[in-house]
């Protein structure tokens, strides 16, 4: 890893741990509305270009900052579509700098640029899937007992890699090169309910209601702090894994 990655890490890593502490009680004035998960009425070809018709459907919802709930610098929209094998994200983050090292799968991609996904589907269970995929695809999946379910202090991770994941990526600049000025990245992913421990009869029906949020951690040199955290949820603290601020993601035709 270079100087400037872990430069960037150990800079972003005491950020990240001023703001837990740091952080402000819960600013009113902005809650997200339930995502309407639509169906897809088209095929979805996964390869994070973005152009299938059944896109134009979904609801395109934009990160926010944890507590603050200002707007991200780095944009970052997000839509949400389902079919009866798959839950289907897309990601257009836009994004100045560019960077992503980490290759093993379920290495600790959030100390590159990354776009996460977390969601419950039996929602107050505790149990949750995330996935945490960097811009050059590599994946951490886990299915987890949230810190918060019954009292605990801490995640409960299970050692649990689901198979059949779908991404696509596709770059808008050049990757790993802070001396130039990207534009975006986005990311398409498949995620098979057949794989998922807590989802009844194997695929969700229509009208039901689990709890989610996705979020992003931009790492760059053009951004004041090196770093910036976002999410759609309002996350009252500075931790994409507080399950109790997640907002409804309801399943509809």
């Amino acid at each position: 890893m270079s100087f400037r990655n872990t430069t960037i890490i150990v800079a972003a890593t005491l950020l990240i741990a001023a703001q837990v502490l740091a952080a402000p009680a819960k600013k009113p004035g902005w809650k997200p509305e339930p995502y309407s998960c639509r169906r897809a009425s088209a095929p979805i070809i996964v390869d994070g270009i973005l152009d299938d018709a059944a896109w134009k459907q979904a609801k395109v919802i934009n990160m926010r900052i944890p507590v603050t709930y200002a707007l991200a610098r780095s944009k970052t929209e997000v839509q949400i579509l389902w079919d009866d094998k798959y839950l289907y994200f897309a990601f257009r983050a836009f994004d100045k700098d560019i960077w992503s090292y980490m290759q093993d799968h379920d290495s600790v991609t959030c100390f590159d640029d990354v776009l996460e996904m977390f969601f419950m589907p039996i929602p107050g269970s505790g149990h949750y899937h995330n996935f945490e995929i960097n811009a050059i695809g590599t994946v951490y999946d886990a299915y987890s007992l949230s810190r918060y379910a019954g009292g605990g202090d801490h995640h409960r991770w299970r050692r649990w890699d689901c198979q059949g994941l779908k991404t696509g990526i596709t770059i808008t600049g050049t990757l790993n090169n802070p001396s130039d000025v990207d534009s975006h990245w986005c990311m398409e992913v498949a995620i098979p309910f057949a794989e998922m421990p807590d989802v009844p009869n194997g695929c969700p029906k229509v009208g039901d209601k689990w709890t989610f949020h996705a979020s992003r951690y931009d790492y760059s040199v053009h951004l004041p702090d090196g770093v910036e955290l976002s999410s759609t949820a309002a996350l009252t603290k500075v931790d994409f894994h507080h399950a109790k601020d997640w907002m409804p993601l309801v399943f509809t035709n």
